[in-house]
């Protein structure tokens, strides 16, 4: 469904709380949305833009910074420093002003008034059969419970509504985020399970594997254990998804629908229907250019530098036996162009960089034809040292390469093509395990997890890698949602679900530990939000902020 967000002019942005008129276009018809919607066509161009807002979310910068950084495993690279510092710092400079949380409050609740509009007009449709209306209805309740369980998990207690907003609206309320779930979020994944079709009639659809995946990790936020492993392992057990072996392979670009990825917003390389792209590939690389051998190019990515891996991430991986240490970061780079290197020529093709997690003596790295990068375990924010892990300012460190975008159509290009994976297979597992271990059933759990440290492993290396019962606690749990999902838009509510945030930024991540507080469980409410209710009394900024 690479086509799937082609802009419709009949969506419809949402009005909650805003004064700003909203322009809707229609360049074909200039129907309007009481005429349109009710036509097959119309219903399901407007079920089609209920998809587009994934993208402002999903492979973009702003919802990185409010997933990945300010966590455990990543903080502030150069270009986090440079751009955006305070939502991985904690600091009182992170207000209801930030545009990040801005943009994605305003997104998301396009997104879900478009999911209302669909739900709310679908039953007055003629000329389609009511099993497909039921489809419609249940792919929007489907989108509308993820708009609505990223709001509630970035902001807690938020605006609610169900119906359709066509017009201004400045009266907004705070609906408690429990509300939200008993009546939104858990019953519109419930219809979307009962009422999504067995297969997507089209890639990034939803059906209903999708849906039971997505209820299972509502359900372990919730603490629904049983329901959670059920769905997890129902996934797991009654479709005919694989895990991909080995590890690196999956993140393979040409092999994007693959057995593994449950489900992904569809990115593509039309420039006419990708919209902002998927920009991932910019966030996390390490700037060779600096090195006097190479140049940026399509292959090694155009390097922002916003995130950069902690120390603590580096210490997870047993680089002996474990395979999603290469699988997921890139540590040799070669050259691209005719250099010198310490004193020594340097031709395109021969290693012009190469990390090495343990320390190296600085004659050795000196004589050495290629930079040598090294690992001392000091914190990488502060490191000085020539050519370790953490110079240059914060842009020499390992590269997560699985967002990398070599097939982009020139090397300053944002708008990447890769599909974002919001949900695969290895993450049922890690739900199963989990849930299984909350209900007291460290042998389930472990049985659940040794199939991913199984894909994991190293040739020769399986029997090594796998865990028993009385491995799996909270810690392990969480180390291996690390190994395995990093990067992947998963940490920040990881720590938040499992109480751990405050307790493992404080000891993790060195730039985020002076400042963070409880507060920091939930985000600044925008401030143009705040500013445009008019029952402002009834509306307030989240504590703290």
């Amino acid at each position: 469904m690479k086509n799937i967000f082609k802009t419709f002019g009949l969506v419809l942005a949402l009005g909650m709380g805003a004064c700003e008129e909203v322009l809707v276009e229609d360049p074909v018809s200039l129907a309007t949305a009481d005429g349109y919607y009710p036509t097959p066509g119309g219903i399901e161009d407007g079920l089609r833009a209920s998809y587009t807002t994934l993208r402002s979310f999903y492979g973009q910068q702003n919802g990185f910074f409010l997933t990945v950084t300010g966590t455990d495993i990543f903080t502030n690279g150069f270009g986090g420093i440079a751009n955006n510092p305070h939502i991985n710092n904690y600091s009182p400079n992170f207000l209801g002003t930030s545009g990040t949380v801005t943009n994605i409050w305003n997104n998301l609740y396009v997104g879900v008034n478009q999911c209302n509009t669909v739900v709310n007009r679908v039953e007055d449709v003629s000329g389609i059969s009511d099993q497909r209306k039921a489809e419609i209805e249940a792919e929007a309740r489907f989108l509308r419970g993820l708009y609505y369980f990223h709001l509630v998990q970035q902001w807690g207690d938020v605006h609610f509504s169900l119906e359709e907003t066509s017009g201004v609206q400045t009266e907004a309320n705070r609906t408690p985020e429990n509300t939200i779930y008993e009546t939104g979020i858990l019953p519109d994944l419930e219809f979307a399970v009962a009422n999504l079709p067995e297969s997507a009639s089209e890639p990034g659809r939803a059906y209903k594997a999708a849906a039971e995946g997505l209820l299972a990790r509502v359900h372990l936020t919730r603490g629904n254990w049983a329901e959670a492993e059920r769905l997890a392992a129902n996934v797991i057990n009654n479709y005919n998804f694989e895990l991909v072996t080995p590890y690196i392979d999956l993140w393979d670009i040409n092999n994007e629908d693959n057995s593994e990825f449950i489900w992904t917003v569809q990115f593509t390389d039309d420039p006419l229907l990708n919209g902002p792209g998927n920009s991932g590939h910019l966030y996390f690389i390490f700037d060779y250019t600096f090195n006097p051998a190479m140049v940026r190019d399509t292959e090694n990515g155009r390097p922002f530098q916003r995130f950069l891996p902690t120390n603590y991430l580096f210490s997870l991986y047993d680089r002996e036996m474990d395979a999603r240490w290469n699988g997921s970061f890139k540590t040799v780079w070669y050259a691209n162009i005719p250099g010198e290197i310490n004193g020594q020529q340097v031709n395109p093709g021969d290693t012009a960089i190469h990390i090495v997690m343990e320390p190296v003596p600085d004659e050795v790295k000196q004589a050495a034809p290629y930079w040598i990068i090294d690992y001392k375990g000091n914190w990488i924010g502060n490191v000085s040292a020539y050519q370790e892990i953490g110079t240059n300012q914060r842009r020499n460190y390992p590269s997560l390469l699985k967002f990398l975008d070599p097939l982009r159509p020139s090397i300053n290009e944002t708008a990447g093509r890769r599909d974002f994976p919001v949900m695969r297979l290895a993450e049922m597992y890690l739900i199963a395990c989990e849930a299984a271990w909350r209900q007291n059933n460290s042998s389930a759990a472990a049985d659940y997890i040794n199939v991913l440290r199984t894909r994991a492993a190293l040739p020769g290396m399986e029997e090594e890698m796998q865990v028993g019962p009385g491995d799996i606690d909270l810690d392990f749990i969480l180390e291996e949602r690390a190994r395995e999902l990093i990067g992947e838009k998963h940490r920040w509510y990881d720590l938040k679900r499992t109480g751990t945030l405050l307790e493992r930024v404080r000891q993790h991540n060195l730039d985020a530990a002076p400042n963070i507080q409880e507060m920091h469980l939930v985000r600044p409410i925008p401030q143009t939000q705040i500013d445009r209710v008019s029952n402002p009394g009834e509306f307030p900024q989240n504590p703290g902020y």
